[in-house]
């Protein structure tokens, strides 16, 4: 009976607290407000690409149709040593376009991140004032350029995320898979939104990100973060955090990019892994990330160990979960531009996620998982203390 009584006093504590985390971030997606600003600023598209020769051509006649002036943008492949016909793709542009340029980098077996490698030498060629990354699975919108720039309202802003959306057309034919996907992603993005209204942005994607070439100059590039494998992007986003430089979340619908879908499962696990590896070392950067993993995932694990031992507790305290999620969801998909009909296949994914996430943060803690084609290192107490 008194471990009954304590694991019912654990779930009751941390339903409380995932009741206050959902109210924080409820009302943070009310509180926050789009701010554009007109201003045309010189802008360098850096993308790393390896064996990309389905997406690239999709990309690229994207990037030469922007709306932003020709003249102020420019974009540059970095190929990560591709083994398919990928550079004479970017070739086959460059000899057509004036702002498109192709590098090629070769020493891929001798960095530990090869994605950062080739986007630092991208960058080191790059003149604009803001740098803007996507992955060459991506597509953008015409309007993209445009509507990310527009988001540096001011002069302090130094980072600006953007949304990226799985390409799923057809929903009602779509696997249990992909709609997961989907589904997961539209959900943790509309935490996200919530989060950066409070100032506490707590992640992002390569696939859609921009930040100033002057903050990145200063925090040294990916210097303190190159022994990494990972986190060319919310590592990044968080050591600027640190450095006091501002990050904000553009939600307008004319920058969302579409990302491919996941292939399986096991490629799904895999990239959740990549996830839950990076939340260490964004941990370390910021300690409120372990408060708020510890929560979710104490709460999570005290509802499976009340099922098991009074059930009728289990169920109160998930009723408590699925009626924010429900209410949260709904208005986050909202500002995510998600059809309204998806939000039924919430008991399916309120399922499946926690499951997910209780497999996967162990596999990521112990390095469970394959980026870029290789394995993540173990980090010595040097690479630590740089």
């Amino acid at each position: 009976m008194m471990i009954i009584q304590i694991l019912i006093y654990i779930g009751v504590f941390c339903s409380l607290g995932y009741l206050f985390l959902a109210i924080v971030f409820l009302t943070g997606l009310f509180k926050y407000r789009i701010k554009h600003s007109y201003m045309k600023k010189t802008v360098s598209v850096c993308i790393a690409a390896r064996n990309e020769s389905d997406n690239l051509r999709n990309l690229l006649m994207a990037l030469v149709n922007q709306t932003y002036p020709k003249e102020l943008y420019e974009v540059f492949i970095a190929d990560d040593g591709s083994e398919d016909n990928s550079r004479e793709i970017v070739r086959s542009f460059a000899e057509k376009y004036t702002n498109i340029h192709l590098l090629e980098i070769n020493d891929r077996e001798l960095v530990v991140s090869p994605k950062k490698n080739a986007l630092t030498k991208a960058i080191s060629h790059a003149k604009g004032e803001i740098i803007l990354t996507t992955d060459a699975d991506c597509v953008v919108p015409v309007t993209w350029i445009e509507s990310m720039v527009s988001a540096f309202y001011d002069e302090s802003v130094s980072l600006v995320a953007g949304y990226s959306r799985i390409h799923l057309q057809d929903w009602k034919h779509a696997s249990i898979l992909h709609k997961f996907e989907f589904y997961d992603f539209a959900a943790l993005y509309s935490a996200v939104i919530g989060s950066y209204a409070w100032g506490h942005g707590f992640t992002c994607v390569g696939q859609n990100l921009a930040y100033t070439r002057k903050a990145f100059d200063e925090i040294n590039g990916f210097e303190s973060i190159k022994h990494l494998i990972s986190g060319d992007d919310v590592n990044l986003m968080q050591t600027m955090k640190k450095r006091g430089f501002k990050t904000i979340f553009n939600f307008d619908k004319n920058s969302f990019v579409y990302t491919n879908r996941i292939m399986g499962w096991k490629q799904l696990i895999n990239q959740r892994s990549r996830w839950a590896w990076n939340l260490k070392w964004q941990m370390k950067l910021r300690p409120i990330f372990f408060w708020i993993v510890f929560l979710v995932l104490s709460y999570f694990t005290s509802i499976i160990a009340l099922i098991f031992t009074n059930w009728q507790w289990a169920a109160l305290l998930a009723g408590f979960r699925v009626l924010l999620e429900i209410i949260y969801l709904s208005i986050g998909f909202r500002y995510l531009d998600v059809e309204p009909e998806r939000i039924r296949f919430y008991p399916i994914w309120s399922v499946l996620m926690p499951i997910l996430y209780l497999v996967t943060v162990p596999m990521g803690h112990f390095n469970m998982f394959v980026w870029y084609g290789k394995k993540p290192q173990k980090i010595n107490k040097l690479a630590r203390a740089k």
